[in-house]
């Protein structure tokens, strides 16, 4: 045990100027054994155990991550493309006392085996033992239950967690993530999962010093496996009327409908949507514009970006038709043509899905004999506290519909991961057109549902 203590005491004395250790002091990391540099990346053991990976080219230093906490390493060296770290390490030896002026190895498990209690004799044995205290390093915690965002630990006060300490998550899927411990009691504790953070039953926790994980505008959550939802918009119509120009009270329904996959761990994503499709009603005239697409995209983190194949319906759009000469209407005569017919779809998504983002889809109408545009829609998302986010939306197409809307996003029940159900409502304005009447257009109030199984 000298030994060790000695070198360890000799490494920080040699170490103290570093650059580590001024970053480490600055951090709060404690005391720093030894450090090494690769590739701009500086790591560095510290006194209170495990491996901090530090970025000091900026003008103030950034703690990318810790490795291996609770683990005491005293010396660092680079091989090659590896990190070789030596650790300091406290081990009990049996030595047989059979006859005392020869003692010879012998098993540790034999030598405790033999006795109900260990009594440890020393030179100047205290009158009164000490009491007991926790020992609180190295302790590994597992997460015992995870429900709508509360994440339940297996160690509390006996284990040193307390309110406002952090832990860190090493997930099944191979992430980590820190967590900061909003209560804790005797022999559990409860910490609280960020935006877009998930871990599941029996993931192991670690106290740390690290900096919490959570991100309001760019949190990084992986792309869900399954969603589904839809956005419902219902409107009533202003000053609507029938064919003949007559008065009528009309209304309806401007529906967004969708299903994403992921299959296994790939970065692609395949989608359905209806987006969106329209419904009139109260005028006498059809008003069902809509717009329909299968998709393939790129999906990561932070960008989305696919190119698909649908279809654009609705009524002809007709207009009187005009002399050659005079330009004026020739009665009875009508010049109608379609915009509707299969397009190409194009996807994108700048930013995290439930953070801070961008998204825009557009189609490319083909008819005759021609390309042109189709339809098109964007939206803009602004998270304003972990569970609430804002955005706007808006959009419209050849075939009829437009719309534009002002809303809020909520998470009903987790926080972006499996299990999650999102709540969307919005305020906006809605507009089918046939092509042949006035459009019917109106105030909406919006309501939306997502899952993700």
């Amino acid at each position: 045990m000298l030994l060790p203590t000695l070198l360890a005491s000799v490494i920080v004395a040699q170490a103290s100027t570093s650059p580590a250790s001024h970053a480490a002091e600055t951090l709060g990391l404690g005391p720093v054994l030894d450090a090494v540099v690769h590739q701009g990346v500086t790591y560095a053991a510290l006194g209170r155990g495990g491996i901090a990976v530090l970025k000091l080219d900026g003008a103030a230093p950034q703690l990318v991550r810790r490795i291996e906490e609770g683990r005491r390493f005293v010396r660092l060296v680079i091989v090659n493309q590896s990190l070789l770290a030596i650790e300091q390490r406290e081990e009990a030896h049996a030595f047989s006392l059979a006859t005392p002026e020869q003692p010879q190895p012998d098993s540790l498990a034999s030598a405790l085996g033999s006795a109900r209690d260990l009594t440890v004799v020393t030179e100047a044995p205290p009158t009164q033992a000490p009491p007991m205290t926790p020992t609180t390093t190295a302790r590994r915690l597992t997460i015992t239950a995870v429900k709508d965002g509360d994440v339940t630990l297996s160690g509390g006060d006996t284990a040193g967690v307390r309110e406002g300490s952090r832990v860190r998550v090493r997930t099944q899927d191979a992430r980590e993530v820190v967590l900061e411990v909003v209560e804790s009691r005797e022999d559990s504790a409860r910490a609280r999962l960020g935006r877009g953070e998930s871990v599941r039953v029996g993931d192991t926790a670690v106290v740390t010093d690290a900096p919490a994980t959570a991100r309001l505008f760019f949190p990084e959550p992986g792309v869900p496996h399954l969603r589904y939802g839809f956005h419902a918009r219902p409107f009533l119509a202003l000053d609507a009327t029938t064919r003949l120009g007559r008065s009528a009270r009309a209304g309806g329904l401007l529906l967004d409908a969708f299903v994403a996959w992921r299959p296994g761990e790939s970065p692609v994503v395949l989608s359905a949507q209806l987006e969106p499709v329209g419904f009139g009603l109260g005028t006498g005239l059809r008003h069902t514009p809509g717009a329909a697409y299968a998709a393939v995209a790129y999906s990561t983190d932070f960008l989305e970006v696919g190119i698909g194949a649908g279809v654009l319906f609705g009524q002809k759009s007709c207009y009187p038709e005009l002399e050659p000469d005079t330009y004026k209407e020739i009665p009875g005569k009508n010049v109608c043509e379609s915009n509707a017919g299969p397009s190409i779809q194009q996807v994108l998504r700048l930013g995290a899905l439930d953070g801070f983002h961008l998204a825009w889809s557009s189609s490319i109408l083909s008819r005759d004999n021609k390309f042109r545009f189709g339809s098109g829609r964007g939206e803009l998302q602004v998270p304003l506290t972990p569970s609430l986010s804002l955005f706007g939306a808006g959009g419209g197409a050849a075939s009829g519909w437009n719309f534009g809307e002002v809303g809020v996003r909520s998470f009903l029940k987790g926080t972006g991961g499996t299990g999650t159900t999102v709540l969307s409502a919005s305020l906006g304005i809605v507009s089918l057109s046939d092509g042949t009447g006035n459009a019917l257009t109106g105030p909406s109030v919006a309501i939306g549902i997502e899952r993700r199984p």
